[in-house]
């Protein structure tokens, strides 16, 4: 039996209710008999990232979101790798689940409250502030609907009342529109048989255990359940616990620090001296000030830390001489996070200044009336990280927004000068009246017009040249880093296309908004190489031809960084600390040899950063997965999956990538597609799936989707990617990075990288999961799996021999099926033709098998898109770069066939052959004739004579580009060689 209600507002703030066999919606009672509730169209619930419209109330003791939904006591619902299927997985709410028995009666009683009607508004409220107090991060809570349930199960004939199932329990499901709680209550009991407590997300999507022991099981919990990741409400007051969970928000925080958490745990208790640890307790990185807000919150800074991606966070109750409590937080490389500081006048970026002001946003760092703050120059070095302070204005009042002072006024002694860059910071000087900030921190910059005055006193007016040339001397001494670096991709396409080993430089980005190139004028797209080699990474510049732009050939060319602005992992030691270390060894060295200087001393710095030539560029291959399971592998192979199961569609020695197909049920024929990734990498895993599974995307049942597409699960856990600055998230692994427009769609699109050059780029096209995975051939050919054999339609034992068919070698969570079923592809008929196809094959099998023109055609486009990028991924053809140091040329394009005059000198006179052609000489491109031509130098021109060993040593490790600039990649979504750039007074530190 089923009772039904209907909630509908109307004009009015009254409900209707429609019921079948009750009369009324307060203090209703049902015995043994689910109550199904229809929710207005203007309540939004969400639960688990999925928006629901019906709740079903069982008698059981399980609020339930899908009538199907239904407790198996024989199932461990917090087994990862669950032996039933997702199609039998449905959402519900459990407070307290055990074997039901016969002889047990269970009676139900609920209560729903709308905030349309004036009567439940008071019990709103009271929950609302109740919200509030108990969870970190949610303020000002106003709920919309509320369902309060209360079970009664009783064992009637029972002697031995340690085991009867004898329990009441109660559970408050509410909402805002935005949020959804859920506040769990179980009274005193005895009970002592097995029981589950929990939420199960449904679909296969997991299972979230309340993890209450019998001691704790009495009591109320609560719970922040809209989003995959539940959040505990409340605090702890076993204070002899060793380990235990802390949680903060926000979650995402600032690597410059500042931020302030709200903490909560254990119960905080009044004179206890909190304290925040980052990174390994026994040695932190950083230690954060904390006060006592309640006891359940702390609020807690963020120091400036060295490190970026997870960073571990430990609350102390002693001021961190002992720890119990932990989390983790994301740590955002600094270019990433938002600005709420303004740098007015002239100069913050160069080595002259007068006049100086800073303005802030006043509501973010502080609402009190009395708050008042300093504004500080926070330096950085490699010797000490953060250990320079400087006062720059003190003792401002908040709300006043701005302030100015006067650059002369401010000294720099020898210490000072050793702290050459870092940022401006807005700290109030309270942190009990901070509010989302207790220190605002500007973005990463030089202290030139700082540095000057001390400088100077040294060395008079040639200081810049001075420091230039002694990091020179220094530099030119080791200069084998450069050649163990990957070399640049030739053209664009290869560099977009080799999406595994390099990825978009954020400081020239032809997909922002607001592209700037400010360090690389005449650059349209600059890629940074994904990995680093002893801290070190490269950086390849595109100009609007397509074709890479070399640093012997344009001071603002493609140079490689001494250390990665990514930093290096493990972080938090000189050369590896993200933005930082890059910013002291190649960026501020530009400023000293270029930038401040009018590019007198510039070549200086291009010598010992130069291009690493794309003559010996080693492209990468790539395979695909598309449409209804097409197949296409490294070597061009085709095949079509028409079975379900789990297979391996690649592995090597350290990754193996596996695949879930299903079958179709949108299409007309019996069609699969693929719905799940699992990749793992040693002890990692990272799965991308679609949001409902397969056998959801058909179900008359499916409720809405509250946005993203695809659910992303690394090391177990639900991670998000919905902001700018969590976009892209490093694990110890693996990096997944979220290629969306966010303004346009959600987690639809995602490249997930290995630390060993392979990229695997997994998008949503039409229900379906498409996948390209790219491989450098090395390792390519010690690979396996799908995507690496050479496959036959008509060839069963290679699909059998990629089959996952064991547990212990699952990645995946849930069963598909545990013997492969035979493979039996729809035959097209002979006289089945259609116009978008073109006569492709794969895209005729689509059209036939589904009905659906746009994914026939989509189809058609994967497979010539296939084509195209291998043959963009050939040889380069290219002689590289035509290596004659200090000259000016006529052209700097050096593929294959291209003919390039050197023109003269920039320094020097210009002697030998000017005219030379790229051409193909059977096993390499080389130019014709042999590059004789050189510009002579005087002594005035040279260090010690090292600029000519440096000019031998650029020969010797550079290389260059061929190709013109003509797709971009599908799935992911004029030229200007000036010598000369005018200062830049832009702080921008990023290079």
């Amino acid at each position: 039996m089923e009772n039904e209600f209907v909630l509908m507002p109307t004009r009015t703030t009254c409900v209707l209710l429609f019921l079948t066999g009750l009369n009324t919606i307060d203090g209703t009672s049902v015995v043994n008999s689910t109550t199904r509730i229809i929710l207005p169209e203007n309540i939004n619930l969400v639960y688990f990232g999925i928006k629901y419209t019906e709740l079903y109330l069982q008698p059981n003791g399980i609020l339930a979101f899908d009538p199907r939904a239904k407790y198996d006591p024989h199932r461990n619902y917090s087994d990862p790798l669950k032996d039933w299927q997702a199609s039998d997985d449905h959402p519900f709410v459990a407070p307290l689940l055990f074997e039901k028995k016969p002889s047990i009666s269970s009676l139900m009683t609920f209560d729903i409250y709308l905030r349309s009607n004036q009567s439940n508004e008071a019990f709103l409220d009271h929950l609302g502030v109740v919200i509030d107090k108990s969870f970190v991060g949610v303020h000002s809570t106003s709920l919309t609907f509320a369902v309060s349930v209360e079970w009664h199960t009783e064992e009637s004939l029972c002697n031995n009342m340690e085991t009867c199932q004898n329990a009441n329990t109660s559970l408050v499901l509410a909402t805002d529109g935005h949020l959804t709680f859920a506040m769990l209550e179980v009274p005193n009991t005895n009970l002592s048989v097995q029981y589950q407590s929990g939420f199960n997300f449904g679909y296969g999507r997991g299972w979230f255990d309340l993890g209450l022991s019998l001691d704790r099981l009495s009591g109320r919990h609560l719970y922040l359940i809209n989003k995959e990741a539940p959040l505990t409400g409340g605090c702890d007051a076993r204070r002899e616990q060793v380990t235990g969970t802390v949680f903060v928000s926000p979650t995402v925080i600032d690597m410059f620090g500042g931020n302030i958490l709200e903490v909560s745990g254990p119960c905080f208790l009044e004179n206890e001296v909190i304290a925040l640890l980052f990174g390994d307790p026994s040695k932190p990185i950083a230690i954060g000030e904390c006060f006592r807000f309640s006891e359940i919150k702390a609020k807690c800074e963020v120091p400036p830390l060295t490190a970026r991606g997870r960073v571990q966070v430990w609350v102390s109750l002693d001021g961190g001489v002992s720890i119990s409590f932990k989390a983790s937080v994301t740590v955002v490389h600094p270019t990433l996070t938002s600005r709420f500081v303004k740098l007015e006048g002239s100069g913050w970026g160069g080595t002259t200044a007068r006049e100086l002001t800073v303005r802030w946003n006043a509501a973010l760092i502080s609402t009190h009336p009395d708050a008042h703050i300093d504004i500080l120059l926070v330096g950085y070095s490699e010797k000490t990280f953060w250990g320079f302070h400087l006062p720059l204005v003190k003792n401002v009042q908040v709300s006043q927004k701005f302030a100015s002072f006067d650059s002369d006024d401010i000294h720099c002694d020898a210490t000072c000068a050793e702290f050459e860059a870092g940022f401006v910071a807005v700290r109030v000087r309270n942190i009990t009246h901070a509010n989302q900030y207790r220190t605002m921190p500007s973005g990463a910059m030089p202290f030139g017009w700082l540095m000057r005055k001390y400088e100077e006193s040294k060395h008079r007016s040639q200081w810049l040249h001075e420091k230039c040339t002694s990091w020179y001397r220094a530099e030119i001494e080791d200069m084998q880093w450069i050649s163990r670096l990957d070399h640049c991709p030739c053209s664009l396409q290869q560099a977009l296309l080799d999406f595994g080993r390099w990825q978009t430089d954020l400081s020239c980005n032809m997909y922002s908004k607001t592209p700037t190139c400010g360090f690389h004028k005449g650059a349209v797209h600059c890629v940074r190489s994904v990995g680093t080699i002893q801290k070190s990474g490269n950086q390849c510049c595109y100009g609007a031809d397509g074709l890479l732009r070399y640093s012997e050939d344009t001071f603002q060319g493609s140079t490689p960084d001494r250390f990665h602005d990514w930093g290096a992992d493990p972080y938090g030691s000189p050369g590896s600390v993200p933005s930082l270390s890059h910013g002291l060894a190649d960026v501020m060295t530009f400023f000293y040899c270029c930038m401040w200087v009018d590019y007198k001393d510039c070549d200086f710095y291009m010598d010992v950063r130069p291009t690493t030539d794309c003559k010996y560029y080693k492209p990468p291959k790539q395979a695909m997965v598309f449409g209804q399971s097409h197949i296409l592998t490294f070597d061009r192979r085709s095949a079509t999956m028409c079975a379900e199961g789990d297979y391996v569609l690649y592995q090597d020695s350290n990754l193996i990538v596996h695949g879930r197909f299903q079958m179709n049920l949108r299409s007309l024929k019996s069609s699969f597609i693929l719905t799940a990734i699992g990749i793992r990498a040693k002890d990692e895993t990272a799965i991308i799936q679609l949001k409902y599974g397969a056998y959801q995307q058909n179900s008359k049942n499916r409720n809405e989707s509250s946005d993203p597409v695809l659910d992303v699960i690394v090391n177990d856990q639900y991670q998000f990617y919905e902001r700018e600055d969590n976009k892209w998230q490093d694990f110890n692994h693996l990096t997944v990075v979220n290629n969306d427009d966010l303004t346009l769609r959600k987690q639809s699109n995602f490249t997930v990288l290995s630390k060993h050059g392979v990229g695997i780029l997994v998008f949503e096209f039409k229900g379906s999961l498409q996948v390209t995975l790219s491989s450098l051939p090395v390792q390519m050919e010690m690979s396996g799996g799908l995507l690496s054999q050479v496959l036959f339609n008509d060839s069963e034992t290679q699909f059998s021999k990629w089959y996952v068919n064991n547990t212990l070698r699952q990645i995946l969570p849930y069963r598909v099926d545990r013997e492969m079923s035979e493979k039996h592809c729809p035959s097209i008929p002979q006289n089945f033709t259609s116009a978008i196809c073109s006569g492709d094959k794969m895209c005729l099998y689509d059209y036939f098998t589904t009905g659906d023109t746009f994914i026939a055609n989509h189809t058609r486009e994967s497979s010539q898109q296939y084509s195209t990028n291998t043959d963009v991924l050939s040889k380069a053809n290219s002689c590289g770069l035509l290596s004659v140091p200090r000259s000016t040329k006529s052209s700097f394009n050096y593929s294959l066939g291209s003919t390039v005059r050197v023109t003269g000198c920039r320094v020097g006179t210009l002697q030998g052959q000017t005219d030379y052609t790229c051409t193909d000489s059977g096993n390499s491109r080389e130019w014709s004739p042999g590059v004789s031509a050189s510009c002579s130098q005087d002594s005035t021109t040279k260090v010690d004579n090292q600029t000519s060993l440096a000019a031998g040593i650029v020969a010797s490790v550079l290389i260059i580009l061929v190709i013109m600039i003509a797709i971009i990649i599908w799935q992911r979504k004029k030229r200007n060689d000036k010598y000369a750039l005018n200062r830049n007074d832009d702080p921008s530190f990023y290079m």
